[in-house]
């Protein structure tokens, strides 16, 4: 891992496209709802990745062979959080369980022992310099074994729908020194801890491995017990006259929500919603569940802004008004 939180930085800004203010804002309502979750004492884990294979070489229906990793963090010598290595908490199995019953394949991502004087940072090439992007730590991929016990899978298996890579195209490596380290979150250590190992399992995966991917921001376990992964967005309404106040949400992922309830397990998801004022203070958190969202959505799309990798987006309309207080909706989980 990187010897310092400079490193570790520097390492999230080469496998991100776009520093724009939507990212930027969207890791802050992530940071600050994490807080406001553990003020409440309410249990969560940190988010996770949805691996697709990147073409049809080995599969039919690429979309059909879903994987989900859920990295382990690991504490740096510049962190002082006293977690211990790979700890695998009964949040976690919970959301563990929720993707299998989902149907999708999933891996805990534990990193093994490392030396932090070893990391290197992807580079580009440049001139006759070839660009190179190294995998300095080993992860190791755990499922659970019918007899309950973790047992280890190689990644050849993990990744056997996976046509492998062959050159760099598509790779990531961005420019470094865009972020203010002075700023919130970014000088807290912990914070960029989380970030660095969540990035690091979906890059080690993609050095070698064709792959599409999607993000999970972070799973809420309820006080039934369930588990519900969560959308978060921080956001002003739209005013409209004619269909009330409203907020949108990104085609992706809508798609992404109808996956997780798309069975007869009673599975359901949420979309949290940081509501904020012109000039981006918090005025509450508000949430509803997807399973509600599509009986209350527009199913006339409309085209949204820029989207967290810079693009244009498509967005499904969803009233505000059919949005709860979250600690209202709290007691429904």
């Amino acid at each position: 891992m990187p010897s310092s939180i400079d490193g570790a930085i520097k390492f999230l800004e080469t496998q991100w496209s776009s520093i724009n203010d939507n990212k930027l804002k969207g890791i802050k309502a992530e940071v600050d709802f994490r807080d406001y979750l553990e003020n409440k004492n309410v249990h969560y884990i940190p988010g996770g990745w949805i691996l697709s294979p990147g073409k049809n070489t080995n599969v039919e229906i690429p979309c059909q062979e879903k994987i989900c990793l859920l990295p382990i963090e690991i504490d740096f010598s510049w962190v002082n959080s006293g977690q211990g290595n790979n700890n695998i908490t009964p949040a976690l199995i919970s959301a563990y369980n929720y993707f299998r019953q989902v149907g999708v394949v999933t891996y805990f991502v534990v990193p093994e022992s490392i030396d932090e004087n070893s990391f290197k940072l992807p580079s580009k090439s440049q001139g006759t310099t070839r660009a190179i992007y190294p995998r300095p730590y080993s992860l190791l991929f755990k499922t659970i074994s019918p007899n309950g016990q973790l047992e280890d899978v190689n990644i050849s298996d993990v990744m056997i729908n996976f046509p492998n890579r062959n050159g760099n195209i598509g790779m990531r490596c961005n420019q470094i020194n865009r972020i203010d380290r002075n700023e919130v979150p970014w000088n807290d250590a912990e914070i960029v801890r989380d970030l660095f190992w969540f990035e690091y399992a979906r890059y080690y995966c993609q050095v070698e491995y064709l792959v599409s991917n999607n993000d999970l921001d972070l799973f809420i376990i309820g006080s039934s017990g369930s588990a519900y992964p969560v959308e978060l967005k921080s956001k002003l309404p739209v005013v409209d006259d004619k269909l009330g106040d409203w907020f949108g949400l990104d085609i992706g992922p809508f798609a992404k929500m109808s996956f997780f309830t798309s069975n007869s397990m009673n599975t359901d998801a949420l979309y949290i919603v940081e509501e904020v004022d012109e000039q981006r203070n918090h005025i509450s958190w508000l949430g509803i569940k997807f399973t509600e969202l599509v009986k209350s959505c527009c199913w006339v799309g409309q085209a949204g802004g820029q989207g967290m990798t810079g693009g244009a987006s498509s967005t499904i309309r969803v009233p505000k008004a059919a949005f709860h207080l979250f600690d209202d909706l709290l007691t429904e989980l």
